[in-house]
């Protein structure tokens, strides 16, 4: 078959003539190609699967974190102040023990100095009458706060008595001597200013060693008030200790204080009865 290709030379002439030369063509392919018959799948043989085992997630890697210390706060440097030293109170040059005598023969005087020491006691007492009692009662005082020096040769005697050491069975009244009566003047003097007539004047008792009786006069000075007195005594030379009691009285006119009155006391007695103990022991001569 012979085909003749006439190609217009108007505009798409050309196209025209492939279209009819391919159409036969194509129809030719199409009768004597067969359909394609359908492919069954293939049949599947059981064989043995492995089930798949779940799979893990992955692990995840934690990088462990440090766990913050607490930041300790800075110590603080604590700069040591010196604590300030107290300024030692001075303390006083150590008493000299006085050295006694013990060998000092009964009645010897002259040049010897006695000492007032352990053992002496002063005595106060005043009647008064208590709200809490119906009958007088005495109010007793006494002090063991005693020194002073003792000379039967003629010389001077000084013996002292600390009236802030006195003490009784009512701590109202050892306050109320202390405080009141003689808040400023705590010390009472007796002295004996002239003594020459001692020696003479002792009982031939006492220079034997026995008991003797008699007087000795002095001066009782307190709250700066000095008032001449009179002392019974009793004493005895043992010789290495010689033991001197001696009982007066005073009244508060005499000294100038005001009769004391305070509750619980209703009213005190003006007159004031004294007992002195002193135990004086002799000094060996230096």
């Amino acid at each position: 078959m012979k085909v003749r290709l006439q190609f217009n030379r108007a505009a798409g002439g050309w196209l025209v003539g492939i279209a009819a030369l391919l159409v036969p063509l194509l129809a030719a392919c199409t009768s004597s190609t067969p359909a394609p018959t359908a492919t069954q799948p293939p049949t599947p043989t059981a064989t043995g699967v492995t089930a798949p085992t779940a799979t893990q997630p992955p692990v995840s890697t934690v990088t462990a974190v440090p766990i913050p210390t607490a930041t300790q706060p800075p110590t603080a440097t604590v700069t040591a102040v010196p604590t300030p030293t107290a300024t030692p109170t001075p303390t006083p040059a150590p008493t000299a023990t006085p050295a006694f005598d013990p060998d000092r023969e009964i009645g010897t005087y002259q040049g010897v100095t006695f000492l007032v020491g352990e053992g002496s006691e002063a005595t106060f007492t005043v009647g008064e009458r208590l709200v809490r009692l119906p009958l007088p009662n005495d109010a007793v005082m006494r002090t063991m706060a005693l020194s002073g020096e003792v000379y039967m040769d003629g010389r001077p005697s000084v013996i002292e008595i600390d009236l802030h050491q006195l003490s009784s069975d009512q701590n109202l009244r050892d306050s109320w001597v202390r405080n009141r009566m003689f808040p400023n003047d705590p010390i009472a003097v007796f002295t004996i200013f002239d003594a020459s007539y001692v020696i003479s004047a002792l009982p031939g008792e006492f220079v034997r060693g026995e008991v003797s009786t008699g007087e000795i006069a002095g001066q009782l000075k307190i709250r700066g008030i000095e008032v001449p007195l009179i002392f019974e005594i009793e004493a005895r030379d043992d010789g290495e200790v010689v033991f001197i009691l001696g009982r007066t009285t005073f009244t508060w006119e005499e000294f100038q204080i005001p009769v004391p009155a305070a509750r619980p006391v209703i009213s005190v007695q003006d007159e004031v009865r004294v007992e002195v103990l002193l135990v004086v022991r002799p000094l060996k001569e230096s």
